[in-house]
């Protein structure tokens, strides 16, 4: 099968949502309130873009996916935090000019807030959960493999959202309504695009405007571990205004980068705790993981059945992650009747039950099992993790489709990235990473390693529950030599 080219087909869908959108005129700035930054301003051409159908479109994609089927207040979206990532990357810029007025032009603080409205405009339904999807596709894998270190393997929504701002056809209509309507400055559209993946920016004198967006502690984070704990009632403190009075520029310095004073680096190690306890709280909550494993059962119905389609699309290519909706994916209209059956189960939270629970407390010694290590690495390899189910479901006899039984694996967060990338600076002038004065890192990382659970899931019934432990236990144990205790069992509350 010929792979289609990535960049054509996201330049066929950009001239689409342009093709019959006309642009309002904007004369003034905009103010926009916020129930976690306030009350915050946008300049006319700013919403010009965040008026684009690429940003709108933002308001129909969840924040935190199923989320709140499990907390009902996340609900939440990714225009929201859109916005959040604007204003935060803008008040970064207010604080930077203190330290570096020279650098910190008018033309870096366009280019820096039009990323921040650009990052996330490849994001699929459902968020996270699509990117899972869209990772595995050929046309992504092969335009990371023809591009090497440029992006996250993990976040295939900046690859999209990179093209999407390098498209011809989207450069064209920057061009025209941010200089020609609105007289800004002559900027650097492909820098804008590079700002928004970890490895993009090519200009080292520059870098500092990329870490904004993507950095070891950017607006983006800044922005969604305030947000998604707030609307899912979680009490994480992040200490912004702390943290913006101690964030600064070296403009001599090369290459180019953002320093935290030692003053600021709690605000840093708040960052990293707040990371960890959404994950462990939210996140890999095992009601939403159960949640996650209905829509992705909807999409395994669709790969498995060719004839069936979403609006005409068969949701096997990363380009119809991004015409396509979560309402459109949910509809029940001009569905077959296996997959109208597998949307309502989710549409009524008919979800799936934990059979067994896997984890330290409920593995016979864990840090002795060369085995068990092997299966936690199975969450990095999706194709592996699906043929353990296929043998699961045969080992049942095949009583049970697959698109009913689970193995959820979490991927293990790891914190070294941002701790060893972040950069404090002592009152003598001395530099030194995160890590260094309190390996924070290894601290989370070894917190995390005892606090990951995976799951076994499948149908609701005490025997149908009972049955499928008893058979995965025994696989588990059959392929990777480890056994499990009565916890496993218990905690899975079956009754």
């Amino acid at each position: 099968m010929t792979v289609q080219s990535l960049p054509a087909v996201i330049e066929e869908f950009v001239k689409a949502c342009l093709e019959h959108y006309t642009a309002r005129k904007v004369a003034t700035r905009k103010v926009i309130h916020d129930p976690i930054l306030g009350t915050n301003s946008f300049e006319p051409h700013e919403v010009c873009l965040i008026d684009l159908p690429f940003c709108q479109r933002l308001r129909r994609v969840s924040q935190t996916d199923v989320a709140s089927l499990v907390f009902p207040s996340a609900n939440q979206n990714r225009f929201e935090h859109t916005l959040g990532v604007t204003t935060i990357a803008g008040r970064i810029i207010e604080s930077l000019r203190k330290s570096a007025s020279r650098i910190v032009t008018e033309e870096a603080e366009i280019q820096v807030r039009s990323a921040a409205i650009f990052h996330d405009i490849g994001q699929g339904p459902f968020s996270h959960l699509s990117d899972g999807i869209i990772a595995q596709f050929p046309e992504v894998i092969q335009y990371r493999r023809d591009n090497p270190g440029m992006f996250s393997e993990q976040k295939p929504h900046e690859m999209l959202s990179y093209l999407i701002v390098k498209s011809p056809s989207f450069q064209s209509y920057l061009k025209d309504e941010m200089i020609g309507k609105h007289g800004c400055a002559e900027i650097d559209i492909d820098q804008i695009a590079e700002m928004i993946i970890a490895a993009g920016l090519k200009d080292e004198l520059s870098l500092w405007k990329a870490e904004i967006i993507n950095g070891p502690f950017d607006a983006d984070k800044l922005d969604y571990l305030q947000r998604d704990a707030y609307f899912s009632g979680l009490k994480i403190g992040i200490d912004l205004d702390r943290f913006l009075h101690s964030v600064w520029l070296d403009s001599e310095s090369s290459p180019r980068r953002l320093k935290v004073l030692t003053s600021g680096a709690v605000t840093l190690e708040q960052i990293l705790f707040g990371k960890v306890l959404l994950y462990n709280t939210m996140y890999h909550h095992q009601k939403v993981l159960a949640a996650e494993c209905a829509l992705k059962g909807i999409f395994e119905i669709l790969e498995d059945n060719p004839g069936y389609t979403i609006h005409g699309r068969r949701m096997d290519k990363a380009i119809d992650f991004l015409y396509i909706t979560e309402e459109d994916i949910l509809s029940l209209e001009n569905k077959p009747e296996e997959l109208r059956d597998y949307i309502q189960r989710f549409l009524h939270r008919d979800l799936l039950k934990r059979a067994l629970v896997i984890s330290a407390d409920t593995v016979d010694s864990p840090g002795t099992s060369i085995g068990y290590k092997d299966f936690k690495d199975l969450a990095e390899d999706p194709k592996g993790l699906k043929d353990l189910r296929l043998k699961l479901v045969a080992a049942l006899n095949n009583k049970y489709p697959i698109y009913d039984i689970w193995i959820v694996l979490p991927r293990t967060a790891t914190f070294s990235d941002e701790a060893s990338r972040a950069i404090i600076q002592d009152p003598g002038g001395k530099e030194k990473s995160l890590r260094e004065p309190f390996r924070v890192d290894e601290w989370l990382t070894a917190y995390w390693s005892n606090k990951w659970t995976g799951y076994v899931f499948c149908p609701a019934g005490k025997e149908v529950r009972n049955e499928v432990a008893k058979k995965a236990s025994d696989l588990l144990y059959d392929e990777y030599g480890f056994a499990l205790n009565d916890g496993a069992f218990e905690q899975a509350k079956i009754r």
